[in-house]
């Protein structure tokens, strides 16, 4: 990984794939940069320069292209905050702006029944028309400047010319024939306000799928402690840290860096990285990883990487560069425009040099401009503006009411078309925390094998002793008292329970304690994976019923002889069978990807119904097996719901998540399973299906009506039969698509 940037830019302005690929390409081009990199979520350009580069230069090139330069900074994190920041500004304006154009549009839309005068229209207009619509016309500026047209092009051009022109209309109505005297307010009004509204709505998607960046930057620490002059500690921040040196980490705390246990043993909890529900046991010398948790004893950790490129950072680069090259479902409206644009802009002034050099006289100005606004207003791409939006709020409003929430539009342009369904192993297929499935006693009884288990674990705080102390709870067993209690790490507990000694722990660290059990409970315990031989070696690996949820064998002993023993499984979902069947009738194959054992995780699959395994894979490494998939041509689907799972869920054509999950996972996701129903995942992708297809309706019928409108608009009809379209027929025909896209998109809401 590169060290960490020279300087970063935090940037305003850039909504699209093509905003990166010209701000890339321009500061690409200065002389003394290096290397250059855009994040969109962040809104930041980082690079890496010769020493004694102006960069002032940066700045001016970055604004050449029409796009603010909002800050400078020599640290990333301090940069992204800022972009993080500018964006929520962002969501605000457009919110505001909305506000503004909806409560001036009502009385210009009512138009003559309110009975306001012609100079009252004109002064609600003009703060609708220039802050109302600023966005836009800072928008056709930019444009101008690149000299590429898009969907700001076509807003701005049409509500200036329809200002312009009932501007012109109220200031001086003598120098027009009356039957031109007709102002186009609603047209300003409806096209600002509406397409407002879908910028609105675009910017809190981005909002949150930035959100996501964010929250996983939080999870770093900002500092540690660290030994420079032993024993004594010092809390410095991360990034002074240098490698080589060694950092203290207490129980309940977070390992800041990538390192070597220098001193100390401890379990350590690695779910937030591999998924794996039990902790891992860390001695001197055993490796560990930014981002996990110590639980029971400190450590020393000797670094081995900087903080920049820790096994948290590198999750976090992943998930910002999988959501920046993402892209948007929006894109298409903006491609359409900028065809779009020029021919409608090409048309408009055609007609208008047309009437003015050839049309009758005394009216062929006055025909002229007529045809020229009527041209930019049959084709103001209002309908446009709402048609992803409105059809995407419609459907995610009802997928909700379905237990889905669909994050990200770009998955619908995918769903139609997905070749492979990737399934996270832990807590996504399996329920995610151990239980016990099976008691099985050797002597004493049942009762009393719960009891004594109950007390000597109930004040452990490993998971395996969580689930044992909830299983006798569940039976009716009631505590003991516990005179003495020692937890040992990796291998079980010992106690006093009312005079007895009692030990639960691993069937290998019992043997090695108290012996081997009885031949005929050995062999029982063979059965459940449990098998031992002298010198408490296993014999075998656990069986594979066992195994099919990574599960463990807990022993209990009391005074030296074996009381039976604990059957602990995390079991898959009740509906991840029947869902895997679901997938394989829709012709979708199905996968298992999981940093488990490969032992594990084929138990797992054979009983899930899954035929392809990815076994001890690691975090980064789930998303190359994502990358790979894609590379062979396929479209890929990613299941999960942990930390671990984030790049993968965001790099992949579809990623979804389970509520239940970790914040970063569903953030990283492009739909969530509200409930742990993984049945819910069909129902999605068919639903999802027709939200596309409606999209797609709406587009069409965002241009429908315009288009087969503007040879009319332009006055095609006049030298036959004496027509020309008049200005409000014109609206007439933008707002009937937008209705033709408004109800488009309540259809969805009928769905069952």
């Amino acid at each position: 990984m590169a060290a960490e940037p020279v300087a970063v830019f935090t940037v305003g302005g850039m909504h699209c794939a093509s905003c990166v690929a010209r701000v890339e390409a321009a500061v690409g081009k200065i002389d003394g940069v290096e290397s250059v990199r855009v994040d969109m979520p962040s809104r930041t350009v980082s690079l890496s320069c010769r020493p004694g580069l102006d960069l002032r230069l940066v700045a001016r090139a970055i604004e050449a292209l029409g796009y603010d330069v909002l800050g400078k900074s020599e640290s990333r994190i301090e940069a992204e905050a800022l972009g993080f920041s500018s964006q929520r500004d962002e969501e605000r304006r457009f919110f505001w702006r909305f506000v503004l154009g909806a409560t001036l549009s009502a009385p210009l839309m009512a138009g003559q029944r309110l009975g306001l005068s012609p100079y009252t229209e004109l002064l609600l207009a003009l703060p609708l028309q220039v802050w109302g619509g600023w966005h836009f016309h800072q928008g056709l500026a930019r444009s101008l400047l690149r000299r590429a047209a898009d969907m700001n092009t076509l807003v701005s051009l049409s509500t200036w010319v329809a200002f312009l022109f009932s501007s012109f209309v109220v200031l001086f109505p003598e120098s027009l024939p009356s039957e031109a005297r007709v102002t186009q307010w609603d047209a300003v009004a409806g096209l600002v306000t509406l397409v407002t509204l879908g910028r609105w709505l675009e910017a809190r998607t981005r909002g949150k799928t930035s959100e996501a960046v964010a929250r996983l930057m939080r999870l770093s620490p900002k500092s540690v402690r660290v030994l420079r002059a032993a024993p004594s500690e010092e809390i410095v921040l991360i990034e002074t840290v240098r490698v080589g040196e060694v950092i203290r980490v207490r129980p309940g705390e977070q390992i800041g860096m990538d390192g070597v246990v220098a001193e100390g043993s401890s379990a350590v909890d690695e779910s937030l990285l591999t998924g794996e529900s039990l902790p891992v046991e860390k001695a001197v010398g055993s490796r560990v990883w930014g981002g996990t948790v110590v639980q029971q004893g400190s450590l020393d950790v000797r670094v081995e990487r900087p903080g920049v490129e820790s096994a948290l950072a590198r999750i976090v680069d992943a998930v910002r560069e999988s959501q920046s090259s993402k892209p948007r479902i929006q894109k298409l409206a903006d491609k359409v425009a900028s065809v779009f644009v020029p021919v409608v802009i090409l048309i408009a002034v055609a007609s208008a040099l047309l009437w003015a050099m050839y049309g009758p006289e005394p009216e062929r100005i006055l025909l002229a401009l007529t045809s020229m606004a009527n041209v930019l207003a049959v084709a103001c791409p209002c309908a446009l503006g709402l048609a992803t939006p409105l059809a995407l709020m419609a459907g995610m409003g009802k997928a909700a009411e379905m237990g889905v929430f669909i994050r990200n539009a770009d998955v619908l342009e995918d769903i139609g078309k997905l070749d492979a369904v990737l399934f996270d192993k832990t807590g996504t297929l399996t329920e995610g925390r151990p239980k016990v499935v099976e008691t099985v006693v050797f002597q004493g009884g049942a009762d009393r094998l719960l009891a004594l288990a109950m007390s000597a674990e109930q004040r452990s705080e490993h998971p395996l002793a969580a689930a044992v102390v909830a299983h006798a709870g569940l039976a009716g067993a009631e505590p003991e008292p516990v005179e003495r209690f020692e937890a040992v790490p990796g291998r079980g507990v010992r106690a006093s329970v009312a005079g007895r000694q009692v030990l639960v722990g691993t069937v290998p660290w019992l043997t090695r304690e108290v012996g081997p059990p009885p031949a005929g409970d050995a062999a029982r315990l063979a059965d459940h994976g449990g098998a031992v031989e002298a010198g408490g070696r296993a014999s075998r690996p656990p069986s594979g019923r066992t195994l099919a949820a990574g599960g463990s064998v807990l022993g209990v002993c009391a005074d030296g002889a074996w009381l039976g023993a604990f059957v602990l499984a995390d079991a898959l979902r009740p509906t991840a069978k029947s869902a895997v069947a679901s997938l394989k009738e829709m012709g979708v194959e199905v996968m298992l990807v999981t940093g488990d054992r490969k032992e594990t995780a084929e138990a797992c699959a054979r009983e899930a119904g899954i035929a392809k395994v990815f076994a001890e894979v690691l975090p980064e490494e789930k998303a190359q097996v994502v990358r790979r998939l894609m590379a062979g041509g396929l479209r890929v689907a990613m299941v999960g719901e942990g930390f671990n799972d984030a790049p993968a869920l965001s790099l992949a054509d579809i990623g979804v998540a389970l509520a239940s999950g970790t914040d970063i996972a569903v953030e990283s996701a492009d739909m969530t399973l509200m409930k742990p129903d993984l049945g819910n995942l069909t129902r999605a992708l068919k639903f999802g299906r027709r939200i596309r297809r409606v999209i797609r309706e709406n587009l069409f019928w965002a241009f429908a009506y315009n288009v087969a409108l503007i040879p009319v608009a332009a006055g095609a009809l006049y030298p036959f039969f004496g027509i020309m379209l008049r200005p409000q027929y014109a609206a007439a025909a933008m707002t009937l698509s937008s209705i033709s896209v408004v109800l488009n998109s309540l259809r969805l809401r009928r769905t069952t």
